[in-house]
Parts: structure tokens; sequence; C-alpha cells
């Protein structure tokens, strides 16, 4: 009989294929067609015979007989399905009327497939051939996603190295032109522009820190430490830090009941404080004012805001400040208030945004000890 070899050609030339059958007209008859369409058989009449052949060379095929095999086809097919897993794809044949206790066995084994015996040879064909097609697949697809793997952990390495030394160099920077801010005698234009650097450097400062911290928030990398932190203190500290960062005119008051404590990670908390003042800063009006305030919020934790008397944000814009990658004024993307949302979720909290008469406000809430998530 002659075989189509239209779909086994779509197949590899070296396909091995394993062929079990106590049958040895059918095994012959199949064997014949298998070699014809392109495959490398290895064939037995027995299934205890089977395993040393698949040892000696993996089989990506294999067409089992379950009819005068008793349970050793069975055992066969769970031996090859532990050892090559998806690699080897199962093809077991039955004979009419079907043993349903055995076919039950067979898929239960690991069988992929099942034939009426004596097999129909093209039908036998097109099934391994859309089989291997399915393995070739599969098998792209698990190359693809290594490659990207080794992409991403590339990236990320490659990210954190650049990060590490653009934070180094931004850090001498700074602390050179604000020695030279400190030291000389400018005149105001002067002054005007090395202050204007100084904000430019800690913007980029910022956005390195922010990236950094956000890949390893993303990576789970970062647990907060919570402390018990008295606010007024804290509040102050970060406007005193951000003061040179603040443009001429604006003016930043600070509200909060002295004896107010709240119960987080300090330095992350901080870090928020600084990217939303930041932004106040930026977006303030001339002769505007910035107010950091916080508050009791929900007996045992504190709600912190900073609102500046800037533009409103575009109501397009704000369903989404706290995405990734957010485009922002100016078509700008930043990552300063998803790292802020990062935060608050570490700690329980939440963070918003509010159109105040005033302008925008940014409102982070985080919970007393009776919330934390630890």
């Amino acid at each position: 009989m002659s075989i189509d070899r239209s779909a086994a050609d779509q197949t590899s030339p070296t396909r091995q294929l394993l062929l079990v059958d106590p049958d040895a007209t059918e095994r012959a008859r199949l064997r014949a067609a298998l070699i014809a369409a392109g495959y490398v058989v290895d064939d037995t009449d027995r299934a205890e015979a089977a395993a040393p052949l698949a040892e000696q060379r993996a089989p990506d095929l294999a067409v089992i007989a379950l009819a005068g095999s008793g349970t050793a086809a069975i055992d066969l097919i769970r031996s090859l399905k532990q050892r090559l897993g998806p690699a080897v794809h199962i093809v077991s044949t039955l004979p009419s009327p079907v043993d349903e206790p055995q076919r039950a066995a067979a898929f239960s084994a690991g069988t992929d497939d099942l034939v009426i015996a004596p097999a129909a040879l093209t039908d036998l064909i097109d099934r391994l051939a859309a089989a291997t097609r399915h393995q070739r697949a599969f098998v792209e697809v698990r190359v693809a996603k290594q490659v990207a793997d080794r992409r991403m952990a590339y990236g990320a390495e490659a990210s954190a190295m650049l990060a590490h030394d653009l934070n180094n160099g931004l850090a001498v920077a700074l602390l050179n032109l604000q020695l030279l801010r400190d030291t000389l005698t400018l005149d105001v234009d002067d002054r005007d522009a090395l202050d204007t650097t100084v904000r430019s450097l800690r913007r980029m400062s910022s956005l390195v820190v922010n990236f950094v911290d956000v890949a390893r928030f993303e990576d789970a990398e970062v647990s907060p430490a919570f402390t018990s932190t008295p606010m007024l203190p804290r509040l102050q500290a970060v406007v005193d830090i951000n003061a040179p960062a603040i443009p001429a005119g604006v003016t930043v008051s600070v509200e909060c009941e002295p004896a107010l404590t709240g119960h987080f990670d300090t330095a992350l908390i901080e870090r928020v404080l600084h990217n939303l003042l930041g932004n106040a800063a930026r977006y303030c009006r001339a002769g505007g004012t910035i107010s950091v305030a916080a508050r009791p919020w929900q007996r045992t934790g504190v709600e912190i805001s900073v609102t500046n008397a800037g533009p409103q944000l575009p109501e397009s814009i704000r369903p989404h400040l706290f995405e990734r990658y957010v485009r922002g004024s100016g078509a700008k993307r930043g990552m300063g208030l998803y790292f802020c949302r990062l935060v608050a979720d570490s700690h329980g909290g939440t963070v918003h945004h509010e159109a105040t008469e005033i302008g925008p406000r940014f409102v982070l809430r985080l919970p007393g000890p009776a919330g934390d998530l630890r």
C-alpha cells in the first residue's frame, strides 16, 4: 500500500519512533509504512523489551499495542511519560470492540492518542505528523521563553549596574555643585542657573533610585521594617531636605499635631514624601503654597497629604496616575507615583489623588499597628 508522504514530510526525517506490537504481521506492516513516511523506527514484540530500546534512543513518538501485552504495555506508557514527559507523544492501539477499562488505564498512564487496530496507515501517519507539529510548537515556545528569560535576567542585571553607576556619579556631581553654591559669591543669574542645575540633578537622582526600588518591589525583595515614628519632625525633615528644590516665592507649610505618631517603615515613607513634595514643587504656580499635613486616621493610623496650588490634573489621566509608566504632563512618563503605590500597598495602606479648590492633593493613608501586614 502506498503512503501519502505529504503529512510526514512536514516532520523531521530523523524523528525517532518506538513501535511495540506482539502481532508480527501488524508490526511489520506498520514498520514498513512508518519507515516509508520518514521515521527512524525501533520495534519489538514485547513491552518489557521496549524499555531498553527507549533508554538507548529516546523516542519522539511511540506506537504501542495494548492487546496481548497485559499490564506491561500500561507500565511502559507510564515509564515513558515519567521519564520523557511531553517530549514523547504516545499513540496506543486497541482492537474493536474497545476494552473500556484498558482504554481508561492507557489514558491514565499517559497515552496521548488512541486508534483502533488494525490501524489505517494514512490516518496513523496523519496523527503522528500532527503530534510532531504540536511538539515542535511546544519546543519553540519553550526555547523562546528561555531566550526571553535570559534577556530579562541580563536586562535586569545591566539596568541595576547602570543605575548604581549613574547614582554614584549624580551624587558626586550634586555634592560638588552644592559646595560651589554655598562657597562661591555669585550674581543673581549665576546663582539661579546653579540652583536650576542642582534641582535637575536631584530630579535625575530621584528617578534612578525610583527605578531601582520599583524593580526590587516587583521582585518581592522589599519588606517594610515597621517602627513608631513621631510625625512632625519627620515631615519637617522632608521639607528641609527639599527646600533647595522649592522655587523662589513658593511657600511650604507643615500642619501636624506635635504628639501624632505613625507606624511604618520610615525610610520608605520618607521616599514617598520626597516624591510627592518634589512633584508639588515642580507644578505649584509661582507665588503659590504647598501644604504638607498629617492627622490621625482610623484610630491608630495616620493620613499624610501634600497639596499644591498648581493646575488640576487632566481628568483623562487621573484613573491611571498610580500605574506603571503613566504618561503625565507634557507626555512625560514616570514611575514616582507607581513607587508610592507600591510602598502604600506594602504597608496595607492606600494613596490617592483629590482635586481640591486649592489644587491637586495626594493623600497617603497608613494603618496603625493593628493593620500591620506582617
